[in-house]
């Protein structure tokens, strides 16, 4: 199999727009009208280029197709670039494209990631959308994070999207595009969507369940980053064993298999906890005590604000999934990154 297979979907973290942390309607909104890649681009549409340090931004879309000015949507991929590289440690690609089609109504309505054969973002964009819909939106962060990590079997899909989902919302924590309490408050109300039914008799391996696929593959990277700083008293954490993945040429470009993936990032971080996770998620339905984790990362969420208790037993550990870089990432405006300031 080549790595020319779509990354479809709309980011989950993207439909609830992160206004509160909640979403009132995720089915609804995920479900895109059609697919970005559907209406070509025409050869006449503007592009520039947009450099973030030593990585090319290339940028396609008519600004007259929009409400917004360009300036706040150029900004809107270099923040989202921002975070993705505050992740990864780096941007996943040197030179890609992001091609911004117009569509109707508001918000980001799809999103795909390819590298066939280089790297390419296309988003369909609302043309009424407002610059407070698009400073919230995380679309383009889960596209972003796509590129990083391997392409699998569609067996496996769950891995690439619950990985996409857990970053799109870790990352812009880190970034301070969005404060850590309200990351955790999203996270303990979509871990629930991505729980298995009663009923459920098989795991995440070839799942068709959307929710399970983006939500409970999240809950899958979580619990991974979870176990990780438990068993290396927090030194290391799901974001090294993705770096690692990324520095070995595990990128959208290329196909390899979740154990060969997982090895790198287990070899990473010197604790086997990726692989013997994935043995079990991927066969059998793993629902973890989602109140018993909440309380031992001091995350108490009441669907509308969440506190976060910095004496809970995990408390460290929810810190370290979101602190700051201590460098700046981002070495041109927007630069919004800065040194590492909060412990919340």
């Amino acid at each position: 199999m080549t790595s020319r297979r779509r990354r479809l979907g709309i980011s989950a973290l993207a439909v609830c727009g992160l206004l509160v942390g909640i979403c009132s309607a995720l089915v609804a909104a995920r479900a895109a009208t059609r697919s970005a890649s559907e209406a070509p681009f025409s050869s006449d549409i503007p592009s520039r280029i947009v450099q973030f340090a030593d990585v090319k931004l290339r940028l396609i879309y008519d600004p007259k197709a929009f409400s917004l000015p360009d300036r706040e949507i150029d900004e809107w991929v270099l923040r989202s670039a921002r975070a993705t590289a505050a992740f990864f440690g780096r941007f996943p690609a040197r030179d890609v494209t992001i091609a911004i089609q117009a569509g109707k109504g508001r918000d980001v309505q799809e999103g795909e990631a390819t590298w066939d054969p280089k790297p390419r973002i296309r988003i369909l964009l609302g043309r009424d959308t407002s610059s407070a819909q698009l400073k919230h939106n995380s679309t383009m962060v889960h596209e972003m994070a796509h590129l990083g990590f391997p392409d699998m079997d569609d067996a496996h899909l769950w891995l690439h999207e619950g990985l996409a989902t857990y970053v799109e919302a870790v990352a812009r924590a880190q970034a301070r595009e969005i404060q850590p309490a309200q990351m955790w408050g999203w996270l303990a109300y979509i871990a629930k969507q991505g729980l298995p039914s009663e009923d459920e008799k098989s795991g995440l391996e070839r799942t068709a369940d959307e929710d399970r696929r983006y939500y409970g593959g999240a809950l899958f990277w979580l619990s991974a980053d979870i176990e990780i700083r438990k068993r290396t008293s927090n030194r290391y954490g799901v974001r090294d064993a993705i770096r690692a993945i990324s520095n070995a040429g595990g990128n959208l470009a290329v196909d390899w298999t979740p154990q060969q993936a997982l090895r790198i990032g287990d070899e990473a971080v010197g604790v086997p906890v990726l692989n013997e996770l994935f043995a079990t998620w991927r066969k059998k339905p793993v629902a973890p005590d989602l109140a018993a984790l909440w309380q031992s990362l001091g995350v108490e969420a009441d669907g509308v604000k969440t506190r976060l208790v910095n004496s809970a037993p995990l408390a460290d550990i929810r810190r370290a999934i979101t602190a700051q870089p201590t460098t700046p990432v981002l070495l041109r405006q927007p630069s919004l990154l800065y040194e590492a300031q909060s412990r919340q």
